[in-house]
């Protein structure tokens, strides 16, 4: 089927390489171009998505070929514009939808290499486009110089914005990583007391609506230390970290509480269930080679505390009450 392409001055006929003529209505060549690639997103979309093959697929990466998709909507209205390429951030729109894909494609596992050949990709199937669908030597050719020079222009400003925000993701996530790190325990390998209290307690709370805080503590650590010494220490606190380990459910969350304390976030259990779970690890602790006694305090959210201060204060409470009683007792928060 014969398409209009607006390419050329008024009153003039283009020949494509079909060798069919058109009438181009007077609209001027890089304009009429940019027109000519805006009708045909969809099928300049499908060939970046063939040419980037398993890492464009749309069933597992729906949003990143969306958004590549809007970003060439974006060069077609560049390129139909007079407007430089200080323009071309459209106040910030530009750049806020580049930061958005290379979220996405953080997400798709790609590299700094990744993130520059799907830039390249996408401007190769513009190229390709252009070749085989228009007939350029009908153009004057500071017509086609422009038309090229500004989708270069596009596309480099494009590949370099992306690159320096994907940067920063990795850069962002590092310094998380690294902090986690250096917020771990290094003889449980748990993550410690505050990292617990400042990301992993409230983050629970907001992804589950209820859940049980589990505290565990070793009876008579600090005497037992002075005499058995620092090594008795370590042994008991890997063997309550490996009980508390097997006893809970795979999602559940782990931390180093204190000296000897090791904490457990159970997700999606009444306090009842909690109970038996720690239970289960006193029992397993009993069960070990040398005797070792472990008190712990249960609190439920939402029934003991609405947020993480105030759960983590119920089970300490309960905690403490067990302690008092002495012995390896459970008691839960009231």
């Amino acid at each position: 089927m014969l398409r209009y392409i607006r390419i050329r001055a008024p009153g003039s006929f283009v020949r494509r390489k079909s060798g069919r003529w058109v009438y181009t209505e007077g609209v001027r060549g890089v304009e009429g171009i940019a027109e000519e690639i805006r009708a045909s997103v969809p099928e300049i979309l499908a060939s970046w998505r063939q040419g980037r093959g398993t890492a464009a697929d749309e069933d597992y990466y729906p949003e990143l070929v969306e958004g590549i998709r809007k970003i060439l909507v974006v060069f077609t209205e560049f390129l139909r514009s007079p407007s430089p390429l200080e323009k071309f951030s459209r106040e910030g729109a530009t750049r806020a939808l580049i930061e958005e894909i290379s979220a996405r494609q953080h997400e798709a596992g790609r590299d700094a290499v990744g993130v520059i050949e799907d830039y390249m990709a996408l401007r190769r199937c513009v190229w390709r486009f252009v070749e085989e669908s228009v007939d350029l030597s009908s153009f004057d050719g500071g017509e086609v110089s422009r038309f090229f020079v500004k989708l270069m222009q596009a596309s480099d400003w494009a590949t370099e914005t992306g690159l320096q925000a994907f940067d920063q993701i990795v850069q962002g996530n590092m310094e998380t990583a690294l902090g986690q790190a250096a917020a771990t325990d290094l003889l449980t390998g748990l993550p410690d007391r505050d990292l617990l209290n400042r990301h992993l307690l409230p983050r629970a709370l907001q992804e589950h609506e209820r859940l049980a805080l589990v505290v565990f503590d070793v009876v008579d650590f600090s005497e037992t230390v002075a005499e058995e010494g620092v090594a008795w220490a370590q042994e008991a606190l890997l063997r309550l970290t490996d009980a508390v380990s097997e006893a809970t459910p795979d999602d559940a969350i782990h931390a180093r509480f204190g000296d000897d304390e090791v904490c457990a976030i159970i997700p999606d259990v009444h306090v009842e269930d909690a109970y038996r779970l720690a239970e289960e690890v006193l029992e397993r602790l009993a069960d070990g080679p040398t005797d070792l006694r472990a008190d712990a305090g249960v609190a439920e959210y939402p029934e003991h505390g609405e947020n993480a201060g105030e759960l983590l204060s119920a089970a300490l409470r309960a905690l403490s009450t067990a302690k008092r009683v002495g012995g390896s007792g459970i008691v839960v928060a009231r």
